[in-house]
């Protein structure tokens, strides 16, 4: 089983590479019929920045013909230069934001364990009456973090 098969959602991702080795990691990943990971590509580069994600997502949309991105979704935690290159890349493609990483920024300003798992609810949401009741819930934790986590979303 392939990715172009099964699930259309590709997760974008980088990491640090230290040791011998220095750079960054930049990796396509989805899940197979079989709810397996299945790596889609990989590259080391220097930086992490605009250029570099082009360069990637160019080659991935070249290889699995990804066209403009009509019918899938890209998952991601907001990389540096990465939205620039899905929007100029794969304009039809809806994006999706990782929300651990949303949870991260949103937690800088906004701590407790409360807090944190109502917004695990509200993210666990599977219908819009079900998230608009756990962001009401959410709101009585303290006003004024609904704003700043919404401008998250938003990113």
């Amino acid at each position: 089983m392939t990715f172009m098969s099964t699930r259309k959602c590709i997760g974008l991702d980088a990491c640090f590479l230290k040791g011998v080795c220095r750079g960054q990691l930049l990796i396509a990943v989805a899940k197979d019929g079989n709810n397996q990971m299945l790596p889609l590509a990989w590259a080391v580069v220097e930086n992490e920045n605009t250029i570099t994600w082009s360069w990637f997502i160019s080659l991935l949309k070249e290889d699995w013909r990804l066209g403009d991105g009509t019918s899938f979704t890209i998952m991601s935690d907001m990389q540096k230069g990465l939205d620039i290159a899905i929007k100029e890349l794969l304009p039809a493609c809806e994006e999706r934001r990782c929300a651990r990483h949303i949870l991260a920024n949103w937690s800088k300003n906004w701590r407790g364990l409360q807090r944190k798992k109502q917004f695990w609810k509200c993210a666990r949401s599977t219908f819009e009456a079900e998230f608009r009741e756990n962001m009401h819930e959410l709101s009585k934790l303290g006003t004024g973090g609904i704003k700043p986590l919404l401008l998250c979303l938003k990113r």
